[in-house]
C-alpha cells in the first residue's frame, strides 16, 4: 500500500518497476537517481560498424556501463555489411573482418580502430580467405575468424587467425569438425573459443570449441538448446560465461541463453529480448551484454539496443538507440570475456 505524499519522509528511496530505475522523494515528487554499474574494465566501449540496408561506413559507440544512445565514432574506410559475427578486440583495438563491400561477393579485408579515441577505422591486414557472415572471437592477443560464406557464394568450414598487435596477414587455424556452415556467432574466454554452428542443410544445433592459443581442428562442445538461438544471434559474455541473444531461421525468437566455457555441455535458456530479432550483434563487458542492430519479424530493421545481465538473465531492458536502423553490422568492445 502506498503512503500519501504527506507521510513520505524526505529522502525516501524506492525502485520503480515500470522504469526499472531507483528514485528518491524530494518532499514534492519522486526523482530518478542517476546510477552506474561499476565494471572491472573501468567503463568499456562498445562499437558498431557498417550494416545493411543502404550499406554504410557508419560507426557508432557507447559506454557499456552507462548506457544511453550511441554517438558517432567515425567512418570505415569503405561501406560494409555482413562482417564478423562476434567480438574481435584487444583491450585497445577493435576489428572488423570480412563482409561485403561495396556490392557483390565477400572480401578478405581486416580493418582496425583504437578504442581510446573516436576516429575513422583504417586498413590493418588481410584474412587468408574471403569471408562473409562468419563467426569470430578473440582473447587478449589473438583473433579468430570463421569463413562462413566465401567467394564464390558457398559455405566453408575453414578458420584463420591473426595477431591483433601486429599488421601481419592472417594464417590458417584449422577446420570446423561438423563441416561447412555460416551465420553462427562466436564467443570466448581467455583460453577457449566457442562457435555456434549456425546455418547448415540440414539444420543442426551444434556448438564447437577450440583452444585459442594453439591451432588445429575444432571439437564438439554441446548443443544449442533452442535451435534458432544459434543462428544470426548476438553473442558475447564474460570470461566464464558465453551469452547468445535472439536469432532465428526462418522464425525469429526472443530467447537468450548461456553456456559455461569450462564445462562442455548444452546452452541454458535464461532470458528474453523484448521482441523477436535476428541479424543483430552484441557488445559486452564483464557484467552486461548489449544486443543491437537487429531485424524484427516482418523484415524491418531497428536501432534499438537491449541490455542483459550476464549472471542473472531475465528480460532484457532498453539501453538506448543506435544512430540508424540497420542489420548485419559488426560489433566489438574492449571489456569482453576473452580479455579476462
Amino acid at each position: 500500500m502506498s503512503l500519501p505524499p504527506s507521510e513520505i519522509p524526505l529522502g525516501a528511496m524506492r525502485f520503480n518497476s515500470d522504469s526499472q530505475k531507483l528514485e528518491y522523494w524530494n518532499g514534492n515528487a519522486w526523482f530518478q537517481i542517476k546510477t552506474f554499474t561499476p565494471t572491472l574494465d573501468g567503463g568499456s566501449r562498445g562499437v558498431w560498424s557498417g550494416g545493411d540496408p543502404s550499406r554504410t561506413d557508419q560507426m557508432d559507440f557507447i559506454t557499456i556501463s552507462s548506457r544511453g544512445d550511441a554517438q558517432d565514432f567515425g567512418d570505415l574506410p569503405f561501406v560494409n555489411a555482413g562482417a564478423n559475427l562476434g567480438i574481435q578486440a584487444s583491450k585497445t583495438r577493435g576489428f572488423m573482418s570480412g563482409g561485403e563491400a561495396p556490392v557483390g561477393d565477400s572480401h578478405n579485408y581486416i580493418t582496425k580502430y583504437e578504442f581510446s579515441s573516436t576516429g575513422s577505422a583504417a586498413d590493418f591486414a588481410d584474412l587468408n580467405f574471403t569471408s562473409k557472415n562468419g563467426g569470430s572471437y578473440a582473447n587478449a592477443t589473438r583473433a579468430i575468424q570463421h569463413r562462413g560464406y566465401g567467394a564464390p557464394s558457398i559455405t566453408h568450414e575453414d578458420v584463420c587467425y591473426f595477431t591483433m598487435a601486429s599488421s601481419a596477414n592472417a594464417s590458417d587455424f584449422g577446420d570446423i569438425e561438423s563441416g561447412a556452415s555460416y551465420g553462427g556467432g562466436g564467443m570466448a574466454s581467455p583460453t577457449r573459443g566457442v562457435i555456434l554452428i549456425g546455418y547448415k542443410d540440414p539444420q543442426v544445433n551444434t556448438i564447437e570449441f577450440c583452444t585459442i592459443s594453439t591451432t588445429g581442428n575444432f571439437h564438439d562442445f554441446g548443443d544449442v538448446s533452442t535451435l534458432s538461438n544459434g543462428q544470426r544471434s548476438g553473442t558475447g559474455g564474460s570470461s566464464t560465461r558465453g551469452v547468445s541473444m535472439g536469432g532465428g531461421n526462418p522464425t525469429y525468437i526472443t530467447t537468450c541463453s548461456f553456456l559455461t566455457y569450462a564445462t562442455l555441455g548444452n546452452t541454458t535458456n535464461f532470458g528474453d529480448l523484448t521482441s523477436a530479432q535476428a541479424y543483430g550483434v552484441s557488445v559486452s563487458d564483464s557484467i552486461t551484454s548489449i544486443f543491437g542492430a537487429g531485424q524484427v519479424t516482418g523484415g524491418s530493421t531497428t536501432n534499438k539496443m537491449e541490455a542483459l545481465n550476464i549472471s542473472t538473465g531475465g528480460t532484457a531492458v532498453d539501453s538506448g538507440d543506435l544512430q540508424s536502423s540497420r542489420r548485419e553490422r559488426a560489433a566489438a568492445s574492449n571489456g569482453h570475456g576473452g580479455l579476462g
